[in-house]
Parts: C-alpha cells; sequence; structure tokens
C-alpha cells in the first residue's frame, strides 16, 4: 500500500508515515474523463470543477475492493456537503455492476469503464486505486491498494486539502 500525497495535506509526519504515506509537489493534471454512468448518462472530471474528488478505480472481482467501499461510503457521507465527491470508476460491464451496485448501495457516481480508457490514461496498475483531485484538478495524492477511508486521519488529510 502506497499513499502521495501534495503538500497541501496539514497531517503531521507520524500520522503519514504510520499510514506509508509520502508528500509530492501535486503538480500533475489528472487526465480527463469522459465515461457513462449507471444509466448512460455522459460524466465528465470537469463536471466537478471546484470540488475536492475521490477517482476510485475497482472492479466486481477484486475482494479488497469490496472491503473498502463502505468506508468510501462513509468518507463521502461525512464530507459531501463540505465539496468532496467520489467517483467510482468500475473497470466490469454494466451488467456485471448492476447487481453489485444494488447490494452495496453507494451513493455517488459509479461510472463504467468496461474497455479500461480511464484505467490506461490514469496508469492503473492494480486495484484498488484512488486519485485524490484538488479544487484546480491537479492530482493530490494516489493511493494503490485498500485502506479505511473513514479513518480519522485521512478524513483530517481530505479536510485539510478542502480548506486549500
Amino acid at each position: 500500500m502506497l499513499v502521495i500525497l501534495s503538500s497541501a495535506a496539514a497531517a503531521d509526519e507520524s500520522s503519514l508515515s504510520s499510514l506509508g504515506l509520502q508528500k509530492t509537489k501535486g503538480d500533475e493534471t489528472a487526465p480527463s474523463l469522459s465515461l457513462n454512468d449507471m444509466d448512460g448518462n455522459p460524466k465528465k472530471l470537469t463536471d466537478y470543477t471546484g470540488k475536492v474528488v475521490l477517482v476510485h478505480f475497482w472492479a466486481t472481482w477484486c475482494i479488497p475492493c469490496k472491503y473498502e467501499l463502505p468506508t468510501i461510503k462513509v468518507l463521502r457521507e461525512k464530507l459531501k456537503d463540505r465539496g468532496f465527491e467520489v467517483i467510482a470508476i468500475a473497470g466490469d460491464s454494466k451488467n456485471a455492476v448492476i447487481p453489485f451496485v444494488a447490494e452495496q448501495g453507494p451513493k455517488f457516481p459509479v461510472l463504467i469503464d468496461q474497455y479500461g480508457s480511464a484505467l490506461r490514461s490514469y496508469r492503473v496498475r492494480g486495484l484498488p486505486a484512488s486519485y485524490l483531485v484538488g479544487k484546480s484538478g491537479k492530482i493530490e495524492g494516489v493511493a494503490i491498494g485498500a485502506r479505511d477511508w473513514s479513518s480519522p486521519v485521512i478524513m483530517d488529510l481530505i479536510e485539510s486539502i478542502l480548506k486549500d
């Protein structure tokens, strides 16, 4: 597991190291996204300009993804009214995703990337993979592997990015 966060994050060094976090410049612009949601409506990352967005790549067959999703739901619920959003990008067919989403009930957009175009543009090498995109569209951090997104340290980190 590795998470990379920019200097915008205000967490102390001991908190960062306990989660395997490293700071970066945060100057890489997030690749554009244009995928359909579960209802077939087109969604773009630019639809969320001015918000902090967790772009989360997952798949229905990914066991760690299944365990991580409830913590992402908690994170989004706690921060949604403060300018935070989650975009979950499923590397599956819509037919595989429908029953999974019906069972798990995420309250954020689930986009279908059946042919892997977004996975390739973000250079995703394993799942789950999450990209924290700041209000300006720059990648503030990358998380490879599952984690507890509802942990107080991660919440504090994202709240500090929301304040910038």
